[in-house]
């Protein structure tokens, strides 16, 4: 497997581009983050951005503070890209392995804000890779592979939430008996109401994937959003008590 090429320095060669007058190539010795970076490596990036058509015109060239180079200028494609980091990491996600939705950035926003969070160490490796997945899987479309991962996460921060409460409850409830049990006897705890919903969102998901001969629909695109977002709530909302 390939290794993920670095955001920053990607950001790097796009600015030096759109900050290069038109019709002249970028003489990559002439930016200190490039020069660093070192030719092998700088022409290994522009190849790649030149695949997913963000640079053009590479072609060798002899550096003003030394060096053969390869001088490059952005597209069409790349001076659109250029004023949004946002819209730039989505265009490069394919040779970064970063997110390439605005839902699956904003799983890796959560992610973030729980790897800064204190969270038990028993699952935290688990609880953080599970996350992970969670964007990797709906960026490939994979829909009961998502939802089961966020009735995970949602497990355990409902299980955390209980325990917080000192109230102890049978390890194989699922998701549905836990919201049933903090209605009942975390009456303070704000659940959205539409979790239910969700739950039986990921009951249907989870009954697709463990009984092959069952002929329940697979779970759309939008169905996996809401539980996404249902998920990063009740995280948040388990997190602010950290």
């Amino acid at each position: 497997m390939a290794i993920p090429l670095k955001f920053e320095l990607i950001k790097s060669i796009v600015d030096a581009g759109a900050a290069c007058p038109a019709g002249h190539a970028v003489d990559p010795s002439l930016n200190p983050d490039l020069r660093d970076a070192g030719v092998a490596l700088v022409t290994t990036y522009v190849e790649q951005l030149a695949l997913l058509g963000i640079v053009g015109d590479p072609k060798p060239l002899f550096g003003k503070n030394g060096g053969m180079w390869i001088g490059y200028s952005l597209t069409e494609r790349g001076r659109e890209l250029a004023p949004s980091e946002v819209q730039l990491r989505r265009a490069v996600a394919e040779i970064t392995g970063g997110p390439r939705t605005e839902v699956s950035e904003s799983v890796a926003m959560l992610l973030e804000e729980c790897r800064h969070a204190q969270i038990n160490e028993i699952y935290r490796d688990d609880f953080l890779r599970s996350l992970e997945e969670i964007g990797i899987c709906f960026d490939q479309g994979c829909f009961i592979a998502t939802i089961g991962l966020c009735g995970k996460i949602l497990e355990v921060c409902l299980k955390e939430l209980l325990l917080r409460n000192d109230i102890r409850v049978d390890p194989n409830f699922m998701v549905g008996k836990l919201i049933k049990t903090i209605r009942e006897r975390v009456v303070d705890e704000y659940l959205d109401p539409a979790l239910l919903h969700v739950v039986n969102i990921i009951n249907m998901s989870r009954i697709t994937a463990v009984h092959a001969n069952e002929r329940i629909p697979v779970p759309s695109r939008d169905q996996a959003i809401m539980v996404i977002f249902a998920t990063r709530d009740v995280v948040r909302r388990n997190l602010s008590h950290a």
